[in-house]
């Protein structure tokens, strides 16, 4: 009896090379240095009256908001082999994450309001 021959595929889809790279470890310690980040700024440009340091600190704190939400979302849309509800929650968080904290800082610094930002 005559079988076709099984070809493997050519390449895996990039899902699943990329699912390799955001291991558990990898996505807790992305998230930590985020938090950390944020934090180190927050510290930075809350204490330091100089407006060198609060560039800083506010650099800091933003590219903390950069890690920790990238590292949310990437987490929740790579990672199929968790629950579906904790996806959910970390591509949620991201967002939210981004609505308050990432646009509300900038909208009140724009409008000239320096101190007592509502959400960060």
């Amino acid at each position: 009896m005559y079988q076709p021959a099984y070809q493997q595929p050519v390449h895996r889809p990039m899902s699943e090379t990329i699912k390799g790279l955001v291991s558990d470890t990898l996505l807790v310690l992305a998230i930590a240095l985020g938090l950390l980040l944020i934090w180190i700024g927050a510290v930075i440009w809350g204490l330091i009256d100089d407006s060198d340091a609060d560039k800083v600190g506010m650099f800091l704190k933003s590219l903390g908001m950069l890690v920790l939400t990238a590292s949310l979302f990437i987490g929740g849309v790579l990672r199929h082999d968790m629950d579906k509800w904790i996806r959910w929650m970390l591509i949620l968080s991201a967002t939210l994450l981004l609505i308050f904290i990432g646009f509300w800082t900038g909208f009140w610094s724009a409008l000239g309001i320096t101190a007592n930002f509502p959400f960060g």
